[in-house]
């Protein structure tokens, strides 16, 4: 098994079928885990943590889970003033025996844990260029470095600049959602916590809107259960995890169209000029509040993101290439449920390659069958997603 991309999709599934003894190997284009921001936090809900529990090993999910935290359990939308517009309850577990609640992760953390276990199995710096049919059905890939791997699949869990959606279903486009975030992070140390107002940890995540097509700010507390390094060192054999310490995740996004918004790609600009956009965006006239929050944003942890959705794809001819996560379903982030959902897709397609295992069957036919669910729970949520990100914060 060939699986191109070490985000959490691509990990989860390469734990899943190990656990299930099917050979899986890891291509990812990046040089090493570091080699570029990808962003803080991420939440998972009860399909992702589902998923997740099915994928990796026992003691792995249960290092996720000792340094996740339990977030509050209400999504709060205010206005400016921050006069609450919006409350609703976060996702709950179900009643199902040993479902856990949301949980929130810092994602290096995460990748980190993930990538625990998979050595030799994880290759950086391998770049896909192109794949080939081979006459007895296999698969090989092509590397930019000119190395080749074959297998009886590939999996594109390349995110949603996917070279593998790119030559699978050239047809398909990730659109441009037509919204942009300046990323960051509030360090929250014991003076930050005493100088921040209740408000900011009362929510898993607060949005403060100005109305559809304006700017916008996004904070989600970060908070750990026990510090990454030490709940690392605790576990035998001892899993190598950094010092990270609490946080807010903080993002300012507006419309592409905004008058502030440049037209040149927002990457080229250095973290001390993503502030000073990110602060022209939002504008004056905010709570006092907010500007104390903005005072503390890391200037060195900014980074920009371009917001990317897919629509509905019809069916295609399963074979041995598929796909999972955003490479295939990328969504707007305003319901947390991209990684969510890659997580699931991961636990799916484990579940039928492992199942066609088992019963000696055909492997073409257990990815129809995961591709065939895949689409039926992915792009309702592409789309409410769609619908939110329009009604709260006027993306397209």
């Amino acid at each position: 098994m060939i699986i191109i991309g070490a985000g959490p999709g691509g990990l989860a599934l390469a734990h899943g079928l190990r656990k299930h003894g099917i050979d899986a190997v890891v291509h990812e284009r990046d040089a090493h885990p570091g080699a570029r921001p990808q962003g803080y936090r991420i939440q998972l809900d009860e399909p992702g943590l589902t998923g997740l529990r099915h994928c990796l090993p026992a003691e792995l999910f249960e290092l996720c889970l000792a340094t996740a935290g339990a977030p509050p359990a209400r999504v709060s939308v205010r206005d400016r003033h921050l006069e609450v517009l919006a409350d609703r309850a976060a996702a709950r577990a179900s009643g199902t025996a040993g479902a856990v609640g949301p949980r929130v992760f810092d994602r290096s953390t995460l990748r980190r844990i993930m990538l625990h276990g998979l050595d030799g199995h994880v290759h950086h710096g391998a770049r896909l260029t192109s794949y080939r049919h081979e006459d007895d059905g296999r698969v090989t890939a092509r590397f930019a470095d000119g190395r080749t791997a074959t297998a009886d699949l590939i999996v594109g869990a390349d995110g949603v600049n996917s070279t593998v959606r790119r030559l699978l279903l050239p047809e398909v486009r990730a659109e441009d959602a037509g919204l942009r975030l300046v990323y960051g992070r509030i360090p929250l140390d014991a003076r930050a916590r005493a100088a921040l107002p209740d408000w900011v940890f009362g929510s898993v995540f607060t949005v403060l809107t100005d109305g559809p097509g304006k700017a916008h700010l996004g904070l989600g507390p970060v908070e750990f259960a026990t510090r990454p390094d030490v709940a690392g060192r605790a576990r035998t054999p001892v899993v190598d995890l950094p010092p990270v310490g609490d946080y807010l995740a903080c993002m300012i996004g507006a419309p592409a169209d905004h008058p502030a918004m440049p037209a040149a790609d927002l990457r080229a600009l250095p973290p001390a000029a993503l502030r000073e956009l990110a602060l022209e965006l939002l504008g004056g006239g905010w709570h006092e509040d907010v500007h104390r929050l903005l005072d503390r944003w890391d200037t060195a942890s900014l980074l920009p993101l371009r917001i990317s959705t897919t629509g509905p794809v019809p069916a295609w001819e399963p074979g041995p290439v598929t796909l999972i996560g955003d490479a295939i379903h990328a969504m707007s982030p305003v319901l947390a449920m991209g990684a969510n959902t890659a997580v699931r897709d991961a636990a799916e397609l484990t579940r039928a390659l492992a199942g066609a295992a088992d019963r000696d069957g055909n492997p073409i036919e257990a990815v129809g069958s995961y591709e065939s669910r895949m689409r039926d729970y992915a792009f309702p949520i592409v789309a409410e997603s769609r619908r939110t990100g329009q009604q709260r914060v006027g993306q397209h």
